[in-house]
């Protein structure tokens, strides 16, 4: 009686210490799931490489062939607007100038120097992988995806809410090399 006792005690020590751990989710699992691509977000951003450090909000509206990013500092500083209409994309900085292109992924690292696909974006805030590329990922102890590692991108998933029937995430780190950024949604509407 003492030694089944003593065995089921440490079978809950075992399992006790086993529910802190990461969870290593399936691929398929995750795979064939789909972003959000219809939605507005409004949040607060921070960048910050080697030799820059960016904080302010951030406001996205994403609807069908059509989408408007907003990046302000603070009390609206340094503002920089991303529009996609159709196939064209375009980025206005802070100081007027204006840079178009057809490939989103090229024109974010012509005009910021960051390699970073909006459409990749879009998987990655729904706390999904991009598609047809190689991804590890980990569960978090409620189920929700806690990390994903893609493309050279480590990024970390935490704060999750329910919006259109789906679970999001409501605060995103992600790091690759010596850049990285944080993301705090707070305000999120699928549409």
């Amino acid at each position: 009686m003492a030694a089944a006792r003593l065995l089921g005690l440490l079978a809950l020590l075992v399992l006790t210490g086993c529910a802190s751990l990461n969870v290593a989710v399936a691929p398929e699992s995750l795979r064939g799931l789909q972003p959000v691509m219809q939605f507005k977000l409004d949040g607060r951003l921070s960048v910050k490489t080697e030799s820059q450090t960016f904080s302010g909000s951030i406001s996205w509206q994403r609807a069908e062939d059509q989408e408007t990013l907003l990046l302000s500092g603070p009390l609206g500083q340094g503002a920089a607007e991303i529009r996609r209409q159709g196939g064209v994309v375009m980025l206005k900085a802070a100081d007027g100038s204006v840079v178009t292109d057809e490939n989103d992924e090229r024109l974010m690292e012509r005009a910021l120097g960051l390699r970073l696909p909006l459409d990749g974006l879009v998987w990655w805030l729904s706390a999904l992988p991009r598609p047809q590329e190689t991804f590890r990922a980990a569960a978090g102890e409620d189920g929700h995806l806690a990390s994903l590692d893609q493309d050279g991108w480590h990024i970390e998933y935490s704060r999750y809410q329910q919006r259109g029937g789906r679970w999001l995430p409501g605060r995103i780190f992600a790091s690759r090399g010596d850049l990285e950024f944080r993301l705090v949604v707070d305000a999120w509407e699928t549409l």
